[in-house]
C-alpha cells in the first residue's frame, strides 16, 4: 500500500472558501491523566469533567475560559499556566504548586486548594466560594481585587500593613512631664 502524503494545514484562503469550522474545544470526560505531562498546549475553552490530573506537570498551558468540574490536580506542578476566566467547580488542587500562573477572573467554587503554594500568580478579580484555602502560601502575587467570602483581601492586607507600621513606629511623648514641686514646710497646700 502506498504511503499517503502528509496533510498540509489549510491555507487561510481554503478555510474561507471551503467553510472549514474552527476546532471544537477539547473535552476530557472521565480521563485518567494522573502524572501526565503537558508542555506548550492550547486548551482554551476545554471542558474537563470527572478527570484526574493528580501529580501532573503542566508547563506553558493555556486553559483560558476552561471549565473544570470534579477534577483532581492534587500535588500537580503548574508552571506558566493561563487560567484566566476559568471556572473550577469541586476541583482538588491540594498540595499543588502554582508558579507564574494567571487566575485573573477565575471562579473557584467548592475547590480544595489546601496546602498549595502560589508564586508569581495573578489573582486579579479571582473569586473563591466555599473553597478550602487552609495553609495556602502566596508569594509575590498580584492580588488586586481578590475576594474571599465577600472580603477584598488586598484591602485587608493593606490595612494590616498600615497597623503593623503604626505599631512599629517610635512612640512620641505627648507632653513634657513637669517636675514635681515639694511642698514647703509649715505651709498648708
Amino acid at each position: 500500500m502506498a504511503k499517503k502524503p502528509p496533510i498540509a494545514p489549510p491555507s487561510a484562503d481554503a478555510t474561507e472558501d471551503e467553510g472549514i469550522q474552527p476546532a471544537k474545544p477539547a473535552r476530557f470526560h472521565g480521563a485518567a491523566l494522573a502524572g501526565a505531562s503537558f508542555d506548550d498546549v492550547d486548551l482554551r475553552d476545554a471542558r474537563l469533567h470527572n478527570a484526574s490530573l493528580a501529580g501532573a506537570e503542566l508547563d506553558d498551558v493555556d486553559l483560558r475560559d476552561a471549565r473544570l468540574h470534579n477534577v483532581s490536580l492534587a500535588e500537580a506542578e503548574l508552571d506558566d499556566v493561563d487560567l484566566r476566566n476559568a471556572r473550577l467547580h469541586n476541583a482538588t488542587l491540594a498540595g499543588a504548586s502554582l508558579d507564574d500562573i494567571s487566575l485573573a477572573g477565575a471562579h473557584f467554587n467548592d475547590a480544595d486548594a489546601a496546602a498549595t503554594r502560589w508564586s508569581d500568580a495573578s489573582l486579579r478579580r479571582a473569586r473563591f466560594e466555599g473553597s478550602d484555602l487552609r495553609e495556602v502560601e502566596i508569594v509575590g502575587c498580584a492580588i488586586d481585587g481578590l475576594t474571599i467570602d465577600g472580603v477584598r483581601i488586598d484591602r485587608l492586607l493593606e490595612e494590616a500593613k498600615d497597623r503593623s507600621r503604626a505599631s512599629q513606629a517610635p512612640k512620641k511623648a505627648t507632653q513634657k512631664e513637669a517636675p514635681l514641686k515639694k511642698p514647703r514646710k509649715g505651709r498648708k497646700p
